[in-house]
């Protein structure tokens, strides 16, 4: 139920509101002495040996790790990355981000209260003043400098604080006052420390190479049905139309342009199309899945080229859940390699074939673009709606967009594009619609459409299409 309320907050807020409900259970039990046993708390009865303690622990910890491993490298932590990343990039890719961030809340929170059991039961002792919220503090700054990303990070930050504590220690000694007082100012700098730095911590997520598949993936097959529709769409903003009685349709194997100038409303009508917003007029009737590109490029910097596409394809895995990547059963590293070898496919028809264990960060602008449009592509979407995909782009890059754009008509999509570069809309799109602020101005092929005077005076000026 905690878990549910708090995985729709912000990373930040949720470190915050876990840590103040923590604070809060420890006072609550203070203050119901005949739960918690008061100040002297509740003596437990005698369990395994100190040492057996220990080697339980360590036994725990190693599983622990290799299970971080192991999901971190499945469709569970590819796509809980991308959505920590960009959360509405995965959205749109299909990323069920709250409940995945619910899962993970519960699984973590599972091994924090397992560590947290054994824990008591060493000390022979459930005394609920021994565990403040210092104590959570510490953690999650261990957490944070050992670097969230890597399965050895906590190790690290725990060996780090460990050094904060002798070094606490040495001064307390040298200005013979309690060490207690230094430990909480120097976390508190370390703290400080890494977040200045970014927050990466001293430990990255390693840099992987996926293994394909022995034979080829084969390309997706024609698409048989593909069209996307809206009828009378409208959307206001309180006194603000963004969008008013708009009619479109695109059917399979055509690309449509929808131009306009800066607030035209182009944007809103994707996110209708999409049904990420929901129109105050009008109707969308579509056949076939829908993905969506942003507007802004927003790809996962922490991920590479190929691991984009598996975000992308892991909805469509029968094999890729939870449990069976944990396990990492026979079905689900065969899948995983199929998977992967159809994603290089992919990426070599993007023209990123040589970058596919590149990160995403590292790519140009252009070539992160493409990738958007590739892993909307690998959802197995039969209706792509591209919002701007040559932002930015140069002569030779909108060319090589318009190769793309044409290769995925011939494959039967209904392509839906926002652009403002009119060279790629003449191109690719025979057919195009104009808006002005939130209104069609012009119907037909871009010949006609650069003719009509409303739209030179809204958004071309004096040029034509």
């Amino acid at each position: 139920m905690t878990g549910a309320g708090f995985v729709r907050l912000s990373r930040g807020l949720v470190a915050v509101s876990t840590w103040i409900l923590a604070w809060l259970v420890a006072l609550a039990l203070s203050a119901f002495p005949s739960v918690s046993g008061g100040a002297q708390g509740l003596l437990l009865p005698e369990g395994p040996s100190t040492t057996a303690h220990y080697e339980l622990a360590l036994a725990l910890v190693a599983l622990a790790a290799l299970a971080l491993v192991a999901l971190a490298r499945g469709p569970f932590g590819l796509r809980l990355t991308a959505a920590r990343d960009r959360r509405a990039a995965a959205a749109a890719l299909g990323v069920p981000v709250p409940r995945l961030r619910l899962t993970a809340f519960v699984a973590s929170a599972a091994v924090g209260g397992l560590a947290g059991g054994l824990s008591v039961q060493l000390a022979g002792i459930a005394d609920a003043a021994s565990y403040r919220p210092y104590l959570s503090f510490k953690l999650f700054v261990a957490v944070l400098i050992g670097g969230a990303a890597s399965a050895a990070g906590a190790f690290v930050g725990i060996v780090v604080l460990g050094l904060v504590s002798v070094a606490a220690d040495a001064v307390g000694a040298v200005e013979n006052v309690s060490s207690a007082r230094f430990h909480p100012l120097l976390t508190s700098v370390l703290l400080l420390a890494v977040l200045s730095l970014g927050g990466e911590g001293l430990l990255r997520a390693p840099r992987r190479r996926r293994l394909a598949a022995a034979a080829r993936a084969e390309a997706r097959d024609t698409v048989a049905r593909a069209r996307i529709g809206g009828r009378g769409l409208t959307k206001r903003y309180g006194d603000l139309v963004a969008l008013e009685e708009l009619d479109i349709d695109v059917g399979a194997g055509e690309i449509v342009a929808l131009i306009g100038p800066n607030g035209s409303g182009k944007t809103t009508a994707l996110r209708l199309l999409a049904g990420t917003e929901r129109p105050d007029g009008g109707t969308v009737d579509t056949d076939g899945r829908i993905a969506r590109t942003l507007q802004a490029t927003a790809t996962f910097g922490e991920l590479t080229a190929v691991e984009h596409l598996l975000v992308a394809a892991a909805r469509r895995r029968r094999y890729g859940g939870f449990a069976r990547t944990l396990l990492a059963t026979p079905k689900a590293r065969a899948e995983e390699a199929a998977a992967t070898g159809r994603a290089l496919e992919i990426l070599r028809r993007f023209g990123l074939g040589d970058r596919a264990d590149t990160p995403a960060s590292e790519l140009a602008g252009a070539d992160q673009r493409l990738l958007m449009i590739a892993a909307a592509y690998e959802t197995g979407a039969s209706v792509l709606l591209l919002d701007e995909p040559s932002a930015g782009a140069a002569h030779a890059e909108v060319d090589r967009l318009a190769r793309v754009l044409a290769g995925l008509r011939a494959d039967g999509l209904a392509i839906l594009v926002v652009e403002h570069n009119l060279r790629l809309v003449r191109t690719v799109s025979p057919r195009v619609v104009a808006l002005d602020a939130g209104r069609v101005i012009a119907r037909g092929t871009p010949e006609q459409v650069g003719a009509e005077p409303a739209v030179r005076r809204a958004y071309l000026g004096s040029q034509t299409l």
